[in-house]
C-alpha cells in the first residue's frame, strides 16, 4: 500500500510505502506521526462501515420514534399508553416501554417501522376511548374528537414515513462514508488537518494498493471530502490499531461519556461517536475476547516463534474480574494491570491483540515511538516482536522512532528474519518553508544514524571538555 499526503499538517506532497514494516525517523516536531494519524483515520472510518451504518440507522429510527407519543395531547397520550400495553409489540415499544427496542435486531428496523405504521393506522379513537374512559375525565380540551385524533394520528404516520425516507436516502452509503472520513480526520487532528499557517489550503490524502486507487480524499476549509470515490472493494486493510500510550491498558474506561446504541449494549457503541485512536483502543482492549481453545491451538502452531518470544518477556495471561483486568503470572498470582511496569504494558497490549486474533495479514498496526518506555534490552526484544508480527502473522506495521538503539535493533531483526525486502525506512526532513517531506533511505541508513549521533556527540564533547578542565 502507498499513502500520499499533501498539505496534511506540516507534510507537503510526500508519500510512503507500507508493505510489511515501514519505519519513519526524524527529530521531534518533524511530522513523523502525521502519516500514522492520516492512515488511521482513513482506514478506521471505513472499517465495518456497513455494520456501523446499520446501527446508526437503527439508532436514528428509535430516537425519532420516541417522539411519536408527543403528537397527541397529554391525556390522549396516557390513554394510548394504557391501550398499547396489551396491544401490538411495536405499539408497546413506542408508547409504553422503550426497552423493548433491545429485543429488535438492528437489521430488522425497516420491518419494525412497517409493522408499527400498520398498527398505528389501525388504532381506532372509539376503541381507545371506550377502553380507557378514565383518562377522558382529565382532558384539557373536552371537544377533542375522533376527527382531531385522526389528524394527530395522520401527522404521526407522516412522521413515520419521514423516518423511513431518511434512513433509506443514502443506499450506497456514499454520504455516510464522506461524513465518517471527515469526522475521523477532524478528531485525529483536533480540527487542524490543513497546515496551521494555511488553514484554507486544499488537503489531499490518497491510498493506493497494487497500482489501484483505494481511497482519495480532498478537503478544503474543513468541508466534506471532494472528489471522493467509493472504491472500498479494494481497501487494503480490514482493521487498524494505533498505539502511542501504554497506559491505555490500565484505564477504567467510562462509557457514560459516550452514547451507546439504542440497544444499550457496549458491543454496539454508537458509531456516530467518532473516537480518537486512544479511546478506541481502550474500548477494544476492554471488550476483547480471547480465542477459544481450538483457535488458540491453531494460533500457537502458526505463531510459534512470536509466542515463545512474547512468553519469555511476559509469560502470564490476562483475566478480568469485576470489571478489573489482572495479569496472572505462571505462579498463579494476580497483579492489577495498573501495577505492571510501564514497559510491560507495551508488551501487554501486543499480547492481547495477538491472543484475541485481531491481528492478521489484513491488519495495519501503527506504533508511535513505542521504545519510549523501554530499557535498551527490552527495545531489542520489542523490535523482534514487531518483525515477527510481519514475518509470522503478515501484519503491516507503520512505526516511528527517534532511538538509535531501537532503529539498529529493527534493522538487525529484519535481516535475521529475512524480511528486508518488505521493510522501508524513511527520514522526515524539514524544508526551508517549515514543511516536511518523507525521504526514502531504505538503501542507506547512514543519514539517519548521522542525525542520531549529533545529540550524543554534542554532549560527549561537552563532557570531555568539562572533565579535561
Amino acid at each position: 500500500m502507498q499513502i500520499k499526503l499533501d498539505n496534511v499538517g506540516i507534510v507537503k506532497n510526500s508519500s510512503i510505502d507500507i508493505d510489511g514494516l515501514t519505519v519513519i525517523t526524524g527529530a521531534n516536531n518533524s511530522g513523523k506521526s502525521t502519516v500514522g494519524k492520516a492512515a488511521y483515520a482513513l482506514v478506521r472510518s471505513v472499517e465495518n462501515y456497513e455494520f456501523k451504518a446499520m446501527i446508526d440507522r437503527f439508532d436514528y429510527a428509535v430516537t425519532h420514534l420516541k417522539e411519536i407519543p408527543n403528537f397527541f395531547p397529554l391525556m390522549v397520550k396516557s390513554a394510548l399508553k394504557s391501550f398499547a400495553s396489551t396491544a401490538d409489540m411495536t405499539l408497546r415499544a413506542v408508547f409504553v416501554d422503550s426497552k423493548l427496542f433491545n429485543d429488535v435486531e438492528v437489521s430488522e428496523i425497516d420491518n419494525f417501522l412497517s409493522s408499527f405504521k400498520k398498527a398505528l393506522v389501525q388504532v381506532d379513537f372509539n376503541n381507545v376511548k371506550e377502553k380507557e374512559t378514565f383518562f377522558w375525565g382529565f382532558m384539557d380540551d373536552p371537544t377533542y374528537s375522533s376527527e382531531k385524533f385522526e389528524m394527530d394520528k395522520g401527522k404521526s404516520i407522516a412522521y413515520v414515513d419521514e423516518i423511513i425516507q431518511k434512513i433509506n436516502d443514502d443506499p450506497e452509503l456514499e454520504n455516510y462514508i464522506k461524513e465518517a472520513v471527515r469526522s475521523q480526520l477532524d478528531v485525529e487532528f483536533s480540527g487542524q488537518v490543513a497546515p496551521v499557517k494555511e488553514p484554507s489550503s486544499k488537503v489531499s490524502i490518497e491510498i493506493t494498493s497494487g497500482g489501484q486507487r483505494c481511497m482519495y480524499v480532498v478537503l478544503q476549509d474543513g468541508g466534506y471530502p471532494e472528489g471522493f470515490r467509493k472504491v472500498l472493494d479494494r481497501k487494503p486493510y480490514s482493521n487498524v490499531f494505533y498505539i502511542d500510550d501504554p497506559f491505555v491498558v490500565e484505564d477504567d474506561y467510562q462509557f457514560s461519556k459516550f452514547a451507546l446504541s439504542a440497544q444499550h449494549k457496549e458491543s454496539f457503541i454508537n458509531s456516530n461517536i467518532i473516537l480518537r485512536h486512544r479511546d478506541d483502543l481502550r474500548f477494544r482492549l476492554k471488550n476483547m475476547q480471547e480465542l477459544n481453545v481450538w483457535e488458540k491451538v491453531q494460533a500457537m502452531a502458526k505463531f510459534k516463534q512470536i509466542s515463545n518470544r512474547m512468553n519469555a518477556v511476559l509469560p502470564g495471561t490476562f483475566v478480568s474480574e469485576n470489571k478489573t483486568k489482572f495479569y496472572k503470572g505462571t505462579d498463579g498470582a494476580k497483579l492489577d494491570i495498573s501495577n505492571l511496569a510501564t514497559g510491560a504494558k507495551m508488551f501487554s497490549i501486543l499480547k492481547m491483540l495477538i491472543m484475541s486474533g485481531d491481528l492478521s495479514e489484513r491488519s495495519l498496526l501503527i506504533l508511535d515511538e513505542p521504545e519510549c518506555h523501554l530499557h535498551p534490552d527490552w527495545q531489542n526484544k520489542f523490535a523482534e516482536m514487531v518483525v515477527l508480527l510481519v514475518k509470522e502473522i503478515g501484519c503491516h506495521v507503520l512505526l516511528t522512532t527517534h532511538s538509535q538503539n531501537f532503529l539498529l535493533a529493527l534493522d538487525a531483526m529484519t535481516r535475521q528474519y529475512d524480511i528486508k525486502n518488505r521493510t522501508n525506512f524513511y527520514q522526515a526532513i524539514k524544508s526551508d518553508n517549515s514543511f516536511v517531506n518523507y525521504v526514502d533511505v531504505s538503501q542507506d541508513l547512514k543519514p539517519i544514524y548521522a542525525d542520531f549521533v549529533k545529540g550524543f556527540s554534542e554532549m560527549k564533547n561537552l563532557y570531555d571538555n568539562i572533565v579535561g578542565m
